[in-house]
């Protein structure tokens, strides 16, 4: 009897995800609602001032509160060793370089200066109100001042912040070229998951410590406790089976993470912190907010002599964050003889910045984008044609030729699917039932990342395979992606398929950041299924009664399902349960990994992508309207048609809510944010989002991986800002260059 063939493919295929049932019966464990026995609740007091120190603070009454079991502040609060993160792979993130009620000092608003932990979570919120607080406040600085020096960083996560590549100015001063210069601003954005980040904390014994956290890193946040307690590393346990969103914030050890677990030593009980919405826009992070400077220069048939992308950006006085927007946007996409990227960081008294989805490549495409469409009107020139003629087949800086580029098809697609060849050049010139219409588009790009990862793979006897590896599903569909991956991989049906992640107990797995699971991991169960298809091999090989004895265990691959066959003579074939069997084993269990290439590569890895926007504004009452979108996505292989679709249109939505909506206010007496609620700080809702098309172009980049395949999570979110400013300044002539474009700027 034959051996059945293999399954049809499953990667590609629209596939449900495989952690729905318990999401929509609310079965999926999050952070904040897991409750070890006698667990107790604990509430922040945070900073009114953005400057200063803390010149008197009385506890007493809040000690003294029913259900408090504890009140820290910096008087009494443990001293800890000052975690550095590692340089090798599993190292921690830290964007806030200071322990939390490490002293007196206050560097922003919203910085945590009390943590109490009572019965419950109503008590221990009346017991932070007793506490009294004298503040020595100084005048705080929250935005650059004129005259700040700020710095220069020359490298960011190892790639260059600073870029000059030809003679710019020259090309600037050239008379025979068209030069458009302008200036752009992004503002402050919170990221607003529907799940606010939560820690439980419990010492286990006295050396043991468990963690349950919203993290997108358990490995990362294992890391940096361990040293923050002085612990051996596998004595942090962290568990994040399931995160309700992130979009960067989740990605590095808050404060509040450290807090919980000193908390739950000092009280010798299981602790929870779940921040508060309020929490969330000073205690996790924020996009900075930038201010960019572009100037393009080309000859009058539309072509590049020479870019330059000045950017300014914040961070706090106890952080080093980098956004790098020149870099990854101007540094990637234009082909132009001349280029220069310069990138200041300014210290200002506002809570440490972080990454946020496309973290650098969003406002830089917003910037560069818009810019190109200034310079197309100024040529009257297309806005598409004058993109497809400064195409880059090599990359711009680095010179090495693009792998599976297929931007010019994304173009194509996109312009047919919109329709663009029906757009007139002159603002305000289309019109629908006495409403403005505007078209405008934009392109996407985002690096392809890899990272470091381990694999363990388990099949057993009765066919069922165990994939484990401390990875994460932040709400993208990790689970489903890694599972059809694993079933291919292994050759089985993916109903057999388990795959276990969020725990720090399991194989190293990466940050959940930088869009690089799906390649990272994916690489790492390749490797696993080789080594697994050479156990069983050597099992069947060396067994008289296997049709695969004597053959060579190098010559035996996998052919069809849950079987594996000689290369030298196909006819003799042998079953995975069968090799088992015969050899006594419930099971065979092999590991596998994938480690980043410390060569420089000989081609650049990068998705791109086309937006294209159609906006509806009434001139009497003149709110932008989103009517039509479309998407086409080059980001190599699709590994599952239904979650990638998703992930496009959760990028393409952030991106609108970036252009129209999204803005951080902060009170300047203060320095606390005045929008910190989600009836303030305003996202996009259905009403404001058509009916979005999603397509994907090109073929599958194998030469970065054995699926082909690029992360798709932030470069749906690039482009997209600048798509609908094109469109706004298409139908009403109008250039609004900071965001969000709010009616007030189009009156």
């Amino acid at each position: 009897m034959s051996a059945p063939a293999l399954p049809p493919r499953v990667l590609g295929q629209p596939m449900n995800r495989v952690d729905g049932r318990l999401k929509v019966t609310g079965a999926a464990p999050y952070a904040a609602e897991f409750n070890p026995p006698g667990v107790l609740q604990a509430f922040a007091l945070t900073s009114r001032i953005a400057l200063g120190r803390i010149a008197d603070i009385d506890t007493a009454a809040a000690e003294a509160a029913p259900g408090v079991r504890a009140v820290l502040t910096h008087r009494n609060a443990p001293k800890l060793a000052e975690p550095k993160p590692a340089q090798h792979s599993g190292g921690g993130i830290r964007n806030e370089n200071r322990l939390p009620l490490a002293d007196d000092q206050i560097h922003y608003g919203g910085q945590y200066v009390a943590f109490v932990v009572a019965q419950s979570l109503e008590q221990a919120r009346h017991a932070a109100s007793l506490i009294k607080i004298r503040y020595a406040a100084d005048g705080p600085v929250l935005r650059r001042e004129a005259g700040a020096k700020g710095e220069k960083p020359k490298k960011n996560n190892g790639e260059d912040v600073q870029i000059n590549k030809g003679n710019v100015e020259a090309a600037l001063a050239d008379a025979n070229h068209v030069v458009v210069e302008r200036i752009y601003q992004t503002p402050q954005e919170t990221h607003s998951p529907m799940e606010p980040s939560a820690t439980v904390a419990e010492w286990v014994a006295p050396d043991q410590l468990t963690l349950h956290d919203a993290t997108q890193y358990v490995k990362g946040v294992q890391d940096l406790l361990s040293k923050a307690f002085d612990l051996k590393r596998e004595n942090v346990r962290v568990i994040s089976p399931f995160v309700g969103g992130a979009f960067g914030c989740k990605g590095a050890v808050w404060p509040h993470v450290i807090l919980t677990a000193m908390a739950a030593r000092v009280v010798g009980a299981p602790v929870k912190f779940a921040l508060s919405r309020q929490d969330m826009f000073t205690g996790a992070g924020h996009r900075t907010p930038t201010t960019q400077m572009i100037a393009l220069a080309a000859t009058r048939d539309g072509k590049l002599q020479g870019i330059r992308h000045r950017v300014e950006t914040l961070t706090s006085p106890v952080g080093e964050y980098v956004e790098s927007c020149g870099a990854r946007s101007t540094g990637v996409l234009y082909a132009s003889p001349s280029i220069a990227v310069e990138e200041t960081v300014f210290p200002v008294n506002v809570s440490t910045p972080t990454f946020m989805r496309a973290p650098g490549e969003c406002p830089g495409t917003y910037a560069l984008e818009c810019a190109m469409d200034e310079l197309a009107a100024e040529l009257k020139i297309d806005p598409l044609q004058l993109r497809m003629i400064n195409h880059a087949d090599a990359h711009p800086i680095h010179d090495h030729p693009f792998s599976a580029k297929f931007l010019k098809e994304a173009y194509q697609l996109g312009a047919e699917k919109f329709g663009w060849a029906g757009r007139t050049a002159e603002p305000g010139s289309m019109k629908k039932d006495g409403r403005l219409v505007g078209w405008g588009m934009a392109t996407a790009t985002y690096p392809a990342y890899k990272m470091a990862a381990d694999v363990r793979i388990r099949l057993e006897a009765n066919g069922v395979v165990r994939v484990q590896c401390a990875a994460h599903d932040i709400g993208t569909g990790a689970y489903t992606v890694l599972t059809q991956i694993a079933a291919e991989a292994v050759g089985v049906p993916v109903e057999k398929v388990t795959f276990e992640l969020g725990n720090s107990d399991l194989p190293f797995g990466p940050v959940a950041g930088g869009s690089n699971t799906t390649a990272t991991v994916g690489s790492a169960i390749y490797d696993a299924a080789k080594a697994l298809h050479l156990d069983l091999a050597k099992l069947a090989t060396a067994d008289e009664r296997s049709p695969l004895h004597g053959a060579s265990p190098s010559k035996v691959v996998l052919t069809t399902v849950g079987h594996l066959s000689s290369e030298e003579d196909p006819g003799k074939s042998d079953a995975f349960a069968d090799i088992l069997q015969r050899a006594g084993k419930d099971f065979v269990e092999s590991n596998g990994s994938f480690k980043p290439s410390l060569l420089k590569p000989s081609a650049a890895f990068q998705s791109f992508g086309a937006q294209f926007c159609e906006v509806q504004i009434d001139p009497l009452n003149p709110r932008v309207q989103i009517t039509r979108f479309v998407s086409v996505m080059n980001c190599g292989r699709v590994m599952n048609a239904k979650t990638a679709r998703s992930q496009i249109l959760g990028g393409v939505v952030m991106g609108i809510g970036m252009a129209l909506e999204e803005e951080t206010v902060l009170d300047p007496a203060t320095g606390l944010p005045a929008t910190r609620n989600l009836a303030d700080y305003h996202v996009p809702v259905n009403a404001d989002i058509p009916a979005i098309e999603v397509h994907f172009v090109g073929e599958p980049d194998l030469a970065f991986n054995p699926m082909g395949a690029r992360g798709m999570g932030e470069i749906g979110i690039t482009g997209t800002a600048a798509a609908v400013a094109n469109a706004v300044f298409h139908a009403t002539g109008k250039r609004v260059r900071d965001l969000p474009i709010t009616l007030d700027k189009l009156i």
